[in-house]
């Protein structure tokens, strides 16, 4: 009688408490390993503002049976309308829910990011991740399979993950001989949240609380995306628009209000008139990575994800859903290592999965910056035609300008089960 084989636990180093980081905590800790995701902040980070959460990732949620508590903090949009910039048109609109949580049999969510990250930190713990604050790595030696903190001290692991961003440190115990920068795009986004009530004391845009949608005003250079979150109690602006910050390695500047409402001076009024409730701004860099040879060092101790791998422009809302794919498909993969010795070959297969994907969002979120973004013209005329169909009545042979109603895009983007298919 043959007798049963065990797979290994391993130890796994995760550098990074953000989505990415956390996420992958959930996955590798409920599959019985011993996590330590170790974060530079003193604590998690309560900045940010929506995130919006496609099928793709609630299903991998659901997965690790935390539905329901998710369900406690996010708003459930009903469509994504698309809105023509300057005279408020209605070109088009994706149905959401309940359409597309039927299709997939996963919903669309919004939520505020440190929602987000505060679920996937209670959720890494109860599997039994340790996660330790004020912890900042200077460096990662591959061969040791280490991270060298700041102060000298270190830590070894049979793996180390890195989810520590676009300006990763253990990105360079992959890459040792290459000098990989962020691609800068032309273009700044402001964020900024209102509360709901301010919204719903303006007779003029209270109308914008009567449904959950997400609103989509789009011209030249600039967007406008405004959403409900928080159970809709409060207001979330995303608004994209040419220019730089000072520092594009800072998590967000303080953005200048006055500034921002000029950039969107010949927006329709409903727009114009939500900025009037802004009293504070923050503004982000918008930059994306090149694609990169590798996410794994040559001897299987060290993997990049997220954002550290493949850090996207944010046009198509896959930022954080590839990441938590990420963290899924990496647990699936870990789980069929039976030694170290088998996480070359498992790291191997994990990028083969997942950089195929991750590449084409990546060209696809740029495909959606030239979409919405077009100037005023014979162009922007075809797409504003074509901007009016759903996935429900769209003409078969055509493609879709927007791609959440193309009839391939959208089961691409939202149907995609990363844990069967690793």
């Amino acid at each position: 009688m043959t007798s049963e084989i065990t797979r290994k636990s391993f130890h796994v180093i995760i550098v990074g408490a953000g989505l990415a980081g956390l996420s992958a905590a959930v996955s590798l800790a409920q599959k019985g390993h011993h996590v330590t995701v170790v974060e530079a902040a003193p604590g998690l980070n309560e900045l940010g503002a929506g995130i919006q959460m496609p099928p793709n990732s609630t299903r991998i949620l659901d997965a690790y049976g935390l539905t329901s508590r998710f369900q406690e903090k996010v708003t459930l949009p009903t469509a994504w309308n698309f809105f023509r910039y300057d005279t408020g048109e209605k070109l088009g609109a994706t149905a959401l829910h309940p359409e597309m949580t039927e299709r997939y049999n996963s919903p669309y969510w919004l939520i505020h990011r440190a929602d987000y990250q505060r679920l996937l930190h209670d959720a890494a713990k109860e599997a039994g991740a340790t996660i330790l604050f004020s912890s900042a790595v200077d460096a990662v030696n591959a061969h040791t399979s280490e991270v060298i903190f700041n102060d000298g001290s270190s830590l070894g692991a049979d793996l180390i993950v890195g989810a520590d961003g676009i300006h990763s440190k253990v990105r360079k115990a992959v890459l040792p001989n290459e000098n990989i920068e962020p691609l800068l795009a032309s273009s700044c986004v402001y964020r900024a949240v209102i509360p709901a009530s301010i919204i719903a004391s303006d007779s003029k845009i209270a109308h914008l609380l009567h449904s959950s949608d997400v609103n989509c005003w789009i011209g030249p250079q600039r967007h406008f995306i405004s959403y409900s979150i928080c159970r809709g109690e409060m207001y979330n602006l995303v608004m994209s628009h040419p220019g730089k910050v000072k520092d594009a390695r800072k998590f967000g500047e303080q953005g200048e209000v006055d500034e921002m409402r000029a950039q969107y001076s010949n927006y329709h009024p409903t727009v114009k008139r939500i900025l009037q409730h802004v009293d504070s701004c923050l503004k982000w860099q918008l930059s994306e990575l090149p694609s990169l040879k590798s996410w794994s060092s040559t001897n299987g101790r060290v993997v990049i994800i997220g954002d550290a791998a493949h850090a996207m422009l944010p046009f198509l809302a896959q930022g954080a859903a590839t990441a938590v794919e990420d963290g899924a498909s990496l647990g699936e993969c870990l789980a069929k290592a039976k030694s170290s010795l088998d996480l070359p070959i498992i790291l191997q297969a994990f990028e083969e999965i997942r950089k195929p994907r991750c590449e084409e969002m990546k060209r696809r979120a740029r495909y959606n910056d030239h979409i919405w973004h077009m100037s005023d013209g014979e162009e922007q005329v075809q797409r504003d035609q074509g901007m009016k169909y759903d996935i429900g009545n769209a003409p078969p042979d055509e493609k879709h300008p927007n791609q959440w109603s193309d009839i391939q895009s959208q089961p691409w983007l939202f149907g995609y089960d990363v844990i069967s298919h690793a």
